[in-house]
């Protein structure tokens, strides 16, 4: 009935489809997969030509003939209705208080040709999000996930809360942008002489040079990368703005040639050692690079921890071609099926160059969460594609771009270390200084990016891009996470059991 076919016509095209697939096993997944991609194309091709009866100019007779098949197609369905005595209403009813059914608000119908309602944005479901392969297909894994039933309690025995001090988080509004020039280079001064400290600290750094005063032996210089110019950094065009306390803020151009590795973007905060003989420029012959944070170390429980399901997806949540949010709507249905302790929904929830929508402000971002003592570190900017467009590197190690920006970020301890940041994203570095710097290194961090899904080990840290929910006119992967707080103090052991990205 649904899907307009007889039995004999549905038992063909079931017969016809397993012996493509070569399945020979009758379950309720393998049916959900034959609804989808089979039964699915056939309606869409149908329902295709049937919109292409009705298109042109439409007179008296074709919006007749529109209103006998909206007719028809209503007694169908009341006539399996629960209670079709109300069926006989549905058309009579048109006051404001007792509106129309959906079914008679669509853009095809003759009763709107002229109401606001015919101007609104298009809810066709998109075609190619509906005919899409592959649902439910892990593409890549981490940890011991292979044969692993995904399912959770409902977050029955499950806390979040933001992490670390209520003070220290964001949960009011402020003026955004409303910031001095003045405060900014305090933010920016004293981000360079705190990591310098811990850099000093960790590598046993006697003490630091002032980059502006001549060094014909090497001298260890603390700055922050930078380029000499507005166009993108390359090898030749790498400068270091020094700190105020040794350097004034003085700024030096740094040749590179003589370091056998390094992996550079402006705004890092670096340990220089090398030679700098007329006083224009540091000839570097050693990076000291960043060190990350501590993880954090949680209360011990009082009962053996519970292992929780965290399920991740990114926006947005409407195909570019349509607004009807169908892929919300099936990962609802995974939700409900899976039942994960915990669903974190990153936006956006509408593309914000979505030709049918203006634009969609999302705030408090990044985040630091603490699940059940389990420390998520949250953020919907694509640091990832904005980094890796201003890095650059010389390295003969096995890391790809992706771990050394993930790198970078953990050791910078900030959730955006680029600076200048990219065009399009305004940073009040007031509050930035408080929100968006990292207080521990996460157990897992979300990165969300538009470049290909992963999970990794970065420095004991799981990062995973869950990629977005939908890719333009198609459907693309969400993130799932088993996650266990560890209880052993004496050796710490990542929390993240198993993790999975998997096709919508």
């Amino acid at each position: 009935m649904l899907h307009r076919l007889k039995e004999t016509d549905v038992a063909d095209e079931l017969v016809a489809f397993a012996a493509g697939k070569k399945i020979f096993l009758l379950t309720a997944d393998f049916l959900n997969i034959f609804e989808h991609e089979a039964l699915n194309k056939r309606s869409a091709k149908s329902h295709k030509r049937k919109e292409n009866c009705y298109s042109g100019v439409r007179d008296i007779n074709t919006i007749q003939e529109l209103l006998d098949v909206e007719e028809e197609e209503e007694n169908l369905l009341d006539a399996y209705a629960i209670t079709p005595s109300k069926s006989s209403q549905k058309r009579a009813i048109t006051t404001p208080e007792n509106p129309r059914s959906k079914r008679t608000l669509s853009t095809r119908s003759p009763h709107l040709v002229f109401s606001p309602n015919s101007f609104s944005p298009s809810a066709t479901p998109s075609q190619k999000y509906s005919s899409r392969g592959n649902r439910g297909e892990v593409v890549t894994s981490f940890g011991s996930a292979q044969g692993t039933v995904w399912s959770g309690n409902g977050g029955m025995s499950t806390s979040a809360k933001l992490f670390g001090p209520a003070e220290d988080s964001l949960t009011k509004r402020y003026k955004f942008m409303f910031q001095k020039l003045l405060d900014n280079r305090e933010v920016l001064s004293y981000k360079i002489e705190e990591l310098g400290e811990a850099l000093k600290e960790h590598y046993q750094i006697e003490e630091f040079s002032s980059l502006n005063v001549p060094a014909q032996e090497p001298v260890a210089v603390l700055g922050q990368i930078g380029c000499d110019s507005n166009g993108k950094l390359n090898a030749r065009s790498v400068i270091l703005e020094g700190d105020r306390e040794h350097s004034s803020g003085g700024q030096i151009p740094v040749d590179v040639s003589e370091l056998v590795e390094y992996s550079l973007f402006p705004g890092q905060v670096v340990v220089m050692e090398g030679t700098n003989s007329t006083g224009g420029q540091l000839v570097a012959s050693k990076l000291y690079e960043g060190v990350p944070l501590p993880f954090h170390k949680p209360t011990s429980p009082t009962e053996e921890p519970e292992q929780q399901m965290v399920l991740v997806a990114c926006g947005p949540y409407t195909t570019s071609d349509s607004m009807t949010y169908d892929p919300i709507v099936d990962l609802i249905e995974v939700i409900n099926k899976s039942r994960p302790d915990i669903c974190i929904l990153l936006g956006p929830f509408v593309d914000a160059k979505h030709t049918q929508v203006e634009r969609v402000l999302f705030v408090s971002d990044p985040c630091t969460l603490e699940i059940n003592g389990v420390v998520f570190g949250l953020t919907s900017t694509d640091l990832l594609f904005h980094m890796g467009a201003e890095e650059i590197s010389s390295s003969s190690s096995i890391l790809d771009r992706f771990s050394r920006i993930l790198k970078h970020v953990l050791t910078q301890r900030s959730y955006y270390p680029l600076y200048p940041p990219v065009e399009e994203i305004n940073i009040d570095y007031e509050n930035f200084y408080h929100h968006a710097h990292l207080p521990v290194t996460p157990d897992v961090l979300i990165t969300p990016s538009d470049l290909r899904y992963f999970i990794k080990d970065i420095l004991g840290c799981i990062c995973m891009n869950p990629g977005r929910l939908t890719k333009g006119q198609v459907g693309g992967t969400y993130g799932r996470l088993y996650v266990r707080q560890q209880v052993s103090r004496d050796e710490r052991k990542s929390p993240c059991i198993a993790a999975q990205v998997v096709r919508i």
